[in-house]
């Protein structure tokens, strides 16, 4: 498999700004209260937590039915989500970022939600906090033995990196078209 994939970017001379995410949105739970009989029916969906764990970008069809319930927070487009365990601190705190929902949607309860209160490009903030330098700081907060937690309030304190929103769009659709050729060679080699 051979392809070659040139980036070019001009006009963009502006520093990046550092901030806290927790500088940058807040915090919020998934689903609670809940119990077996709420879940596999309803007019609800709810984000599973393998959707997170595997998608920088959330899959609007890994979803599963729950009742609908008021008390519950329903998710937004924009939102973040980040797995709160694992079994190796390397899989602990992955993110996914909502850019398409079917109806009330709500989070599961092994994940929490962050919403930015900054405008942010969906595709340049998915693959940013799933970038090396991201994720080796989240590894760094995760604690455990025999499985690895994430404290929220903890992960409000990482550093990640904020560009322009007009450079952030161009970075986002770079790494959008990167991933979708990743996806086509991959097809096409089963």
């Amino acid at each position: 498999m051979n392809f070659v994939i040139i980036l070019a970017y001009t006009g963009f001379t502006e520093d990046w700004e550092q901030r806290k995410l927790g500088e940058v949105g807040t915090t919020f739970t998934g689903l609670s209260g809940k119990t077996a009989s709420d879940f596999g029916h309803g007019e609800a969906l709810f984000i599973t937590y393998m959707n997170v764990f595997s998608n920088p970008i959330a899959n609007p069809t890994m979803v599963e039915r729950v009742e609908i319930d008021s008390r519950q927070r329903e998710v937004e487009v924009g939102d973040v989500f980040f797995t709160t365990s694992s079994e190796t601190p390397e899989e602990a705190g992955m993110s996914s970022v909502l850019k398409e929902k079917r109806g009330v949607t709500y989070l599961n309860s092994f994940c929490f939600g962050f919403r930015p209160t900054v405008k942010f490009d969906l595709d340049y903030l998915a693959f940013m906090l799933r970038s090396e330098s991201v994720r080796l700081q989240i590894k760094l907060l995760a604690q455990g033995i025999s499985r690895f937690n994430i404290s929220k309030t903890k992960m409000m304190e990482i550093d990640i990196q904020v560009p322009k929103i007009d450079e952030q769009i161009a970075i986002g659709k770079c790494f959008s078209l990167l991933d979708h050729l990743i996806t086509l060679h991959q097809r096409k080699l089963l």
